[in-house]
């Protein structure tokens, strides 16, 4: 799952160009800092003045992600054949440092992860390396000065675990969960968003399911707790804000991104405490043409 920046309003896209662009965030509860940077080359589908038509490309780049604790590398892939429909997939070869705590791995979905007990074993961590396969459709829709956007993530991971055979997880910092060292995760991001020139508003709606291929009858749970399904989401507000909306330039669209969510559902984290992450981003046109 990554990170998306509310955009500003998009000038008409260009016939053709190449650019990179980079989002930098620290986050709390979990904790966690990344780096996300992409190289794209993109081409315009449909030359029309329709809204329906008007921004609407393909893509293809490469994508490294990178924080104390891993790197992710790959190529994506990026359709809008309507302005209201966009997909995104791609995969990341993802090798992990084995530190920070990370990874650490588990026999199985049923194991405790909170934070506190994460510490407790870091010295445990291991570096490995896997693969991260996913799918991204979105829809997403604008009236005057409001949009409406949600994201489903499907994933597919196939990482190399010292624990548990088929059934093994590992915690992701990113999911915020245990995730099967071979199997699927699904994730939504919604967003109701308020554009008013420079500035950005809104709300964030966020989920995730890890799918975990075992019979949960097969195990009992500990005393006093019910067998959990690593399931969570939470809701908050989105503000960001973008120093200069003008395209071109070195440093495009300079965006800086609060987001807050309170966990509605978690096994580890319904309190008083928020996720916060913080973020700044930008993009560089490298090549652009009619």
């Amino acid at each position: 799952v990554t990170e998306d920046v509310p955009p500003p309003v998009q000038p008409p896209l260009p016939e053709r160009r190449v650019y990179f662009t980079t989002l930098n965030v620290v986050r709390y509860n979990p904790l966690g800092l990344e780096s996300q940077n992409r190289l794209v080359y993109q081409k315009r589908l449909f030359d029309s003045p329709s809204m329906l038509l008007r921004d609407t490309y393909a893509s293809a780049g490469a994508s490294l992600k990178l924080s104390p604790a891993f790197f992710k590398l790959g190529p994506v892939v990026e359709l809008q054949p309507v302005a209201m429909f966009n997909l995104r997939a791609g995969y990341e070869y993802v090798q992990y440092f084995g530190t920070f705590g990370s990874i650490q791995s588990y026999p199985d979905s049923f194991q405790p992860y909170d934070d506190d007990l994460r510490s407790q074993t870091n010295d445990a961590a291991y570096g490995t390396s896997g693969h991260h396969f996913f799918v991204e459709p979105m829809l997403q829709a604008k009236v005057k000065s409001v949009a409406l956007r949600t994201k489903l993530a499907i994933e597919y991971w196939n990482v190399s675990l010292r624990d548990g055979g088929a059934r093994g997880t590992f915690y992701d910092p990113t999911l915020d969960t245990l995730v099967p060292g071979k199997g699927w995760v699904l994730a939504n991001d919604t967003d109701l968003l308020w554009l008013a020139g420079q500035w950005t508003l809104g709300a964030r709606l966020s989920a995730v399911w890890p799918r975990y291929d075992e019979d949960a009858s097969a195990v009992e749970p500990l005393p006093g707790r019910t067998l959990p399904t690593n399931q969570h989401v939470r809701v908050g507000p989105i503000v960001a804000y973008a120093f200069d909306t003008k395209p071109g330039g070195v440093m495009t669209k300079p965006t800086v991104l609060l987001i807050a969510g309170w966990y509605l559902k978690h096994e580890n984290r319904v309190n008083a405490m928020p996720y916060l992450l913080g973020g700044f981003s930008f993009s560089t046109e490298l090549l652009s043409g009619r």
